[in-house]
């Protein structure tokens, strides 16, 4: 089993940081949205995505495309 190379490790932190950096600041800017503060994001069991509007959504769907991508590219 080989290791993996340089340009996979950057495409798989580039997947990461996408979906979980930008993920967050997705959460964040629907909680101003709504006029709640940032950190109610931490509420357990209070998911943000019950109230997502359908721009939230597409914004989430084409970052999982996004990161999806990334992820594929990193296997290549």
């Amino acid at each position: 089993m080989g290791s993996m190379t340089i340009t996979q490790m950057l495409f798989l932190g580039l997947a990461a940081a996408t979906w979980l950096l930008d993920g967050n600041v997705l959460v964040a800017f629907h909680y101003r949205r709504l006029g709640e503060p940032w950190w109610s994001g931490f509420r357990p069991f209070d998911f943000p995505f019950k109230a997502f509007n359908r721009r939230e959504w597409v914004i989430l769907a084409l970052l999982a495309v996004m990161s999806l991508s990334l992820m594929v590219l990193a296997v290549l």
